[in-house]
């Protein structure tokens, strides 16, 4: 649950930080190309100066939201005050895996978007991607360390495995240049998308997706996306969860402004995360 409530967060940090300087992209392309989640651009070009003033402000960004996702995350699920515990977060939780869904997705989606930030702010472009893995996997052990002695959680051992595959796999999308591939989410409706997710009927809301983009033959990208989601929901009883595969056929909000106006979605790069989509859902028992 933890790894949906702070993909908003860093969200409204990437929107932030991208409108708060006016500049020209270090990022400058299509989606056929890797972007940067801060401003929509793709892969930077090797010969970007460090920016002092820059990097003040995604350290200081990133201080200031941490501290921010710690409170919510405190006041939501109870303080880290407990004995040092491991919990069954594999199977006792209730969740069937959507919470190890939601780790992956999370790491990969926080790599991404710190390389880019750290990018942003003039680090080359090896060790932005090297310090963005870093940080996002330092955060994500923080989270289940707080965990650890949160007597109404533990530490999942699960999710930390989790959080690094999604690391390794946001990595492993950076150095590939993979702009076809990706991990996303959606929510099944808007009155349980809370930032929070506080409620098993909240975590249930979420679908992880990974989406595939095939290509024109033409070589021009299209905006239409193939996915395969996972998720989850309660059987009759209200208790019991019922495992769910989703197959669906969408996009994402700049690759649609993308068709029209690629400049404009270099922009709304941060919302390359949400997947629109329409599909059809097959249960697993």
């Amino acid at each position: 649950m933890r790894s949906v409530a702070l993909v908003g967060l860093m969200a409204a940090l990437c929107v932030r930080v991208g409108m708060a300087q006016r500049v020209p992209s270090p990022f400058p392309s299509y989606s056929f190309r890797l972007r940067d989640p801060l401003t929509g651009g793709p892969a930077p070009v090797a010969g970007t100066r460090r920016n002092t003033y820059r990097l003040w402000i995604v350290g200081g960004l990133h201080a200031v939201t941490g501290a921010l996702v710690y409170a919510g995350a405190q006041r939501t699920w109870g303080h880290s005050r407990g004995r040092f515990h491991v919990k069954n977060d594999w199977t006792g939780d209730s969740l069937s895996q959507n919470d190890e869904a939601s780790h992956l997705f999370f790491g990969y989606t926080l790599t991404r978007t710190f390389a880019a930030q750290w990018r942003w702010a003039g680090v080359s472009l090896g060790r932005s991607r090297k310090v963005g893995a870093f940080e996002s996997a330092a955060a994500l052990t923080l989270v289940e360390a707080l965990d650890a002695f949160n007597p109404q959680q533990g530490l999942g051992i699960s999710d930390l495995l989790f959080d690094y595959a999604g690391v390794g796999a946001g990595v492993w999308s950076l150095n590939h240049h993979s702009g076809d591939w990706g991990i996303r989410t959606s929510v099944k409706g808007l009155a349980q998308a809370q930032l929070f997710a506080a409620t098993i009927p909240q975590s249930d809301n979420y679908i992880f997706w990974v989406t595939y983009r095939p290509p024109l033959q033409s070589g021009v990208k299209q905006p239409l996306s193939l996915g395969v989601g996972h998720s989850a929901r309660r059987a009759p009883d209200g208790f019991t969860p019922v495992r769910e595969v989703h197959f669906g056929i969408g996009t994402t909000l700049p690759d649609v402004v993308r068709t029209f106006s690629p400049r404009a979605a270099h922009y709304l790069g941060i919302l390359d995360f949400y997947y629109f989509n329409l599909n059809f859902t097959a249960t697993l028992k």
